[in-house]
């Protein structure tokens, strides 16, 4: 879990910064084909389920929401579900009210974002206790703190995202059926990259733009191998894997255009001929990239894989490539894995778990690049 505050601020000359942001998002080249979709999604005060494969732009999708909205002005507040313990979302998400004997008193993230947006990302992670809280949230919009038995009024928009198939949790009676019905009131589903191969060049240089364009000796564009390279490749972690591809190769290069010769080897891989793998050495291979991108993490690896936990630890198994059974209840995101474009200057606010594990303030106003 990240925890930063951005304030971002509107370019010089740009008064009316529902034009500008209206602009930025529409000429977006992440977000531009959208847009129309976005901007009448803002305009709705109904809950909203977003879906797609990880790293497919949710959370930039849910920001660019709030930034439309009328509610932009107020906190977007991120949490993700399957970073805690189920004790400790509670208390994240609730508050605790204190009683004077010694429990401190915490605010929730509902009661932190207040009339602005809270976005649940990987809901279908939630415990069952926190589900019937929540689809008592959506239907009376109110909570109640841990420790108490009276109601607070609860205003921010829920704005939720799963990158598995609530459908079989529901048939595997792993989540409300009921609380799917109120989050999806609204739904938009984010496609792969795969299903844009057209738009992988655009892309690509839009996040080389992004990492090499204050440079005065890096790359600035990609050889028509190089293009055909990424085009052709599978992107099993979309957007996220494109930027970090990128922003490797753009490092490797040492001329004007980046090459085949630097890309990972991973996508040349790809290109070649010879014997084809089989299925069980690609599946080894990619469990064994996500656990590493997760740091180990097996709780974040499956819900990145879209499958249990339970089973990615039967295939480690089987694989013998099982890494230790120790692993924190609780996780922090790495910092690198930002949003892919900053839209607007709307406060953020991550829940105190979070700020307590960083060691060092983070500058309060800056403008960022890229997550998923």
């Amino acid at each position: 879990m990240r925890n930063e505050t951005t304030y971002q601020q509107t370019p010089a000359g740009h008064r009316d910064i529902g034009t500008w942001l209206e602009d930025t998002t529409s000429q977006d080249p992440v977000l531009g084909r959208l847009f129309p979709q976005l901007r009448r999604l803002a305009a709705s005060e109904a809950p909203l389920l977003l879906l797609g494969e990880p790293g497919s732009g949710r959370e930039l999708a849910a920001r660019a929401i709030h930034n439309l909205s009328e509610r932009a002005a107020h906190p977007f507040v991120v949490i993700d579900c399957g970073d805690f313990s189920d004790a400790l979302i509670e208390a994240e998400l609730l508050g605790i009210n204190g009683n004077g004997g010694g429990a401190p008193h915490k605010v929730g993230i509902f009661e932190q974002a207040g009339t602005g947006t809270v976005m649940l990302a990987e809901v279908g992670e939630l415990p069952a206790r926190l589900q019937e809280a929540l689809l008592h949230l959506l239907e009376r919009h109110e909570l109640r703190r841990l420790h108490s038995t009276t109601p607070v009024p609860a205003r921010a928009r829920v704005i939720a995202s799963t990158c598995v198939d609530l459908r079989s949790r529901i048939s595997a009676g792993l989540f409300r059926e009921d609380l799917y019905q109120q989050l999806s009131a609204e739904k938009l589903d984010l496609p792969s990259l795969r299903e844009r191969p057209d738009d992988i060049p655009t892309l690509a240089r839009h996040f080389l733009e992004r990492c090499c364009g204050h440079l005065p000796h890096g790359p600035r564009d990609f050889t028509p191998e190089a293009e055909a390279v990424l085009r052709g490749y599978s992107w099993p972690e979309n957007l996220r894997e494109l930027r970090e591809v990128v922003e490797d190769a753009a490092v490797r290069a040492r001329g004007e255009r980046i090459g085949v010769e630097d890309l990972a080897e991973r996508l040349r891989g790809e290109q070649r001929g010879g014997p084809l793998p089989s299925l069980r050495e690609v599946e080894i291979r990619h469990i064994e990239r996500v656990l590493q991108e997760a740091r180990g993490n097996q709780r974040r690896a499956s819900r990145i894989l879209g499958i249990s936990r339970w089973s990615l630890s039967r295939r480690l198994r089987k694989s013998g490539a099982a890494r230790g059974s120790g692993e924190p209840a609780t996780s922090i995101s790495h910092p690198r894995h930002q949003p892919l474009v900053a839209l607007a200057a709307t406060p953020e606010v991550r829940p105190a778990a979070a700020q307590r594990a960083v060691a060092a303030p983070r500058p309060s106003l800056r403008s960022r690049p890229a997550g998923g």
